[in-house]
């Protein structure tokens, strides 16, 4: 077992028990999308016979206080220390005490009193009291001040108690994930790769911890405060585990990722570990154009299932997709889009970008009235202009409520109550014309 120790200072202060990482015996860290992590430790610990201060360290500089949850102790008051060491604030501890100038090159070390720290430093020499404005010399201070720490801590008063082990769980900040894609698309298939990035920013290393990923949109209430530090300028460096395995499982209306093995969260670090990698996906590609619009969007599609070598949840994220240049066989990026969290058996939709060599223009050719009846007539020309055939998806909007279809040059489907689709096929480098004409019951018809 660990030991931990106190000190007994002078008029019989006792400090208090101090636990440290090097006291755990295991360590969990669940991160969520949405900043936040839950951090869940178990620490060894020497029973006591009275009532006792526990010191415990090496905690997150974004730890939520009120979220601290610990077994195994009965705790009276909770103390959250965050005054940690900085220059300025260790310089204005020591105003108005004793400070030593040390010249390494004379071998001299000399009292002064320290007076201001504000606009550089101002020294009284103890001896002569003359005053010195911002000293060449090594600057050495006695001791740390009482009140200032080197990390983070919590303070617990607590019962004398004869456990050995303490388990502590609490809400951080400062801990995200979220996911990338990454599609590989070939003539008839598609390999699709996922990534999850992690960013640690908590101010805290959590070494050889095992690690679990929830996905999905947790509520949560945020305070007008809502950390102790500021947010400030960093550099993290980047960690490749692309070898990994995570275990996934349905959890409490959410899904939870756990990674087989155990990984080292270094605190201003961003870990990127594959979730996924598959092959095989077979995919539909398509045009879609809405009335409007100036081009037609450029759609990839492929279904989330097991038959399609794939049926697994997939977290919202990122999808960057990469075809290959046959006269080189080099991978060229043609468009991205982002996914929401997408269940299995459901239908991936990405939008790569425009056509180019697709044109589309739309027009309202009629509008007339016939007693109460009002009537509305469009016309679409779709141009494709590539060497291939091409599937065209058009969507209309019908601003009305109670409308009936008089005429039409192609089978439509209602989507809903007030748009329709038309699926064409056009053959290379041939155009397609779609027309239409709609009844609206002016008398009991509500205008969206």
């Amino acid at each position: 077992m660990a030991k931990v120790f106190k000190r007994i200072c002078k008029g019989e202060c006792i400090m208090p028990f101090k636990l440290s990482n090097k006291n755990t015996t295991a360590l969990a860290v669940t991160v969520y999308n949405e900043d936040f992590a839950v951090v869940k430790e178990k620490r060894n610990i020497e029973g006591y016979n009275e009532e006792e201060y526990v010191h415990y360290m090496d905690v997150s500089e974004k730890i939520e206080t009120d979220s601290v949850i610990v077994k195994g102790l009965t705790i009276q008051e909770l103390n959250f220390d965050y005054d940690l060491v900085e220059k300025k604030k260790l310089l204005k501890k020591y105003i108005d005490r004793t400070v030593y100038l040390v010249d390494r090159e004379k071998d001299t070390k000399q009292e002064y009193r320290l007076l201001s720290v504000d606009d550089g430093l101002v020294l009284e020499d103890s001896k002569t009291n003359e005053i010195i404005l911002d000293p060449k010399e090594e600057l050495i201070l006695p001791k740390l001040p009482d009140g200032l720490i080197v990390k983070p801590s919590l303070i617990w008063k607590v019962k004398p108690s004869k456990t050995d082990l303490v388990d502590v769980t609490y809400t951080t900040g400062g801990l995200k994930w979220h996911s990338n894609y990454v599609i590989n698309l070939k003539q008839h298939t598609l390999d699709l790769t996922g990534w999850v990035l992690l960013n640690n920013q908590s101010g805290t290393t959590f070494e050889n911890a095992q690690l679990k990923l929830i996905a999905g949109d947790v509520n949560r209430v945020h305070d007008s405060i809502t950390s102790l530090y500021e947010k400030v300028p960093y550099e993290a460096s980047m960690v490749v585990q692309s070898e990994a395995n995570f275990e996934e499982k349905s959890f409490n209306d959410y899904h939870l990722y756990t990674l087989q093995g155990k990984t080292t969260l270094k605190n201003h670090q961003e870990k990127q570990i594959t979730l996924l990698d598959k092959e095989n996906i077979s995919f539909k590609r398509y045009y879609e154009y809405s009335f409007g619009e100036e081009q037609a969007d450029i759609i990839l599609e492929f279904a989330n299932t097991k038959e399609n070598h794939l049926g697994l949840p997939l977290p919202k994220g990122k999808v960057k997709v990469y075809s290959e240049d046959a006269s080189d066989k080099s991978l060229e990026f043609i468009g991205e889009d982002r996914i929401e969290h997408t269940p299995k058996e459901e239908i991936v939709k990405l939008s790569l970008g425009q056509a180019f060599d697709i044109v589309c223009e739309t027009r309202s050719t009629d509008k007339y009235k016939e007693g109460k009846n009002e009537y509305f007539a469009y016309e679409y020309v779709i141009k494709n202009r590539k060497d291939e055939e091409i599937t065209m998806v058009i969507d209309h909007p019908i601003r009305h409520i109670h409308w009936q279809m008089v005429d039409t040059t192609h089978d439509y489907k209602k989507i809903n109550a007030n748009t329709i689709e038309f699926n064409i096929q056009i053959p290379a480098n041939q155009q397609a014309t779609i027309q239409f004409k709609y009844r609206v019951n002016k008398s009991i018809n509500v205008n969206l």
